[in-house]
């Protein structure tokens, strides 16, 4: 299996690495009432729901682990991406177009979620892409600290090949 999904885990565990915790607990209000860790433990509650689902063959979004320690301390965040990463490359190749039952709640305005067929692949892409949403938002705030980042934190795969063949 490519390790295109251990990669973009990769990029976190890079950040990670290189982070104090003060910076990685920071909130920046207005703009940012959540701090870096807060939007690394979302990432990892995601993979973590897909990891989790795989034995089952459901998967829930909706149970997340919010609040919890993860956010507060970068180096229990690694440890965590570290597992993670280890089981993206482990997944058989043959698993990929594995059927998976998905759910996530899908309205503002009420508690109301829905279940959808997908499969082990096409959740990869998911969790990977909506990573990257976050790491974008992790960029501003690491910028808002005059905090260094990885070349190419936060943009897509997309992205970053236009801008290499530019």
């Amino acid at each position: 299996m490519s390790n295109s999904y251990s990669a973009i885990v990769d990029q976190a565990i890079e950040l990670l690495e290189d982070i104090s915790a003060s910076a990685y607990q920071k909130k920046l209000p207005p703009h940012f009432p959540s701090s870096i860790g807060a939007h690394i433990r979302h990432v990892i509650d995601h993979f973590s729901a897909l990891i989790n689902g795989c034995t089952n063959a459901h998967i829930d979004y909706n149970i997340r682990q919010r609040y919890a320690d993860i956010e507060q301390l970068p180096d229990l965040a690694l440890s965590r991406l570290s597992d993670i990463k280890r089981w993206l490359e482990n997944i058989p190749a043959g698993d990929l177009a594995k059927p998976l039952a998905v759910t996530s709640e899908i309205d503002v305005s009420c508690e109301h979620s829905t279940t959808c067929k997908s499969t082990l692949e096409r959740e990869l892409v998911f969790v990977s892409s909506h990573a990257i949403h976050h790491y974008a938002l992790i960029k501003i705030m690491c910028a808002m600290q005059n905090k260094s980042i990885p070349e190419y934190f936060g943009y897509a795969p997309a992205t970053i090949t236009h801008i290499k063949s530019a």
